[in-house]
């Protein structure tokens, strides 16, 4: 199984590699920048003072929930596993530290599909509650592909960040719900 998922994660590297534009590598990571740890969490954080100052206790909690478990995650399972970044020849910029999973893709699932949680919970409108997911989810998916089109993650760390991001986002939505019922 393991010798299948790398050599698709070379094939998905190779053929993006292929493909590398300059033009759209310079907007990817501008892309990329929206799924970085200082934006995920001074966005986390403004929209945790936002929710304290509108005393919705208990979705700020849970932001704050699903944004330190996706980012202790990331750490633990980046220490633990050592999965080596692609080859540098196929990186359009340096990046540091270890490859599994894409933290970009972790925190900004995370962070993004909660703001999906509160849409559903206090936006009245379904357009705008469906508007609102639609570009959330297109948000996360650019992001997280941004990841594998720079050559700086392959596309098993992307999808492993993704379900440790959900799951984390997961989370934090069932202590608001357990937190509510009480």
């Amino acid at each position: 199984m393991m010798s299948f998922v790398q050599s698709l994660d070379m094939s998905v590297l190779q053929s993006l590699y292929a493909m590398r534009d300059s033009r759209v590598v310079q907007l990817l990571i501008g892309v990329s920048e929206f799924g970085s740890a200082l934006t995920i969490y001074g966005l986390g954080a403004c929209a945790v003072l936002g929710l304290l100052l509108y005393r919705k206790y208990a979705p700020a909690a849970g932001l704050s929930l699903a944004l330190v478990m996706s980012g202790v995650g990331v750490i633990l399972a980046k220490g633990l596993i050592e999965r080596p970044r692609p080859p540098v020849s196929f990186r359009a910029y340096t990046e540091i530290w270890y490859s599994f999973p894409s933290a970009h893709a972790t925190l900004s699932t995370a962070l993004y599909g909660y703001f999906m949680f509160l849409i559903w919970s206090f936006v009245p409108s379904l357009p705008m509650r469906i508007l609102g997911t639609i570009l959330l989810s297109a948000l996360i998916v650019s992001i997280s592909f941004s990841r594998m089109y720079l050559g700086v993650h392959y596309m098993s760390d992307v999808v492993a960040g993704i379900l440790l991001g959900a799951f984390s986002a997961w989370l934090g939505y069932r202590w608001v719900f357990f937190a509510r019922n009480s």
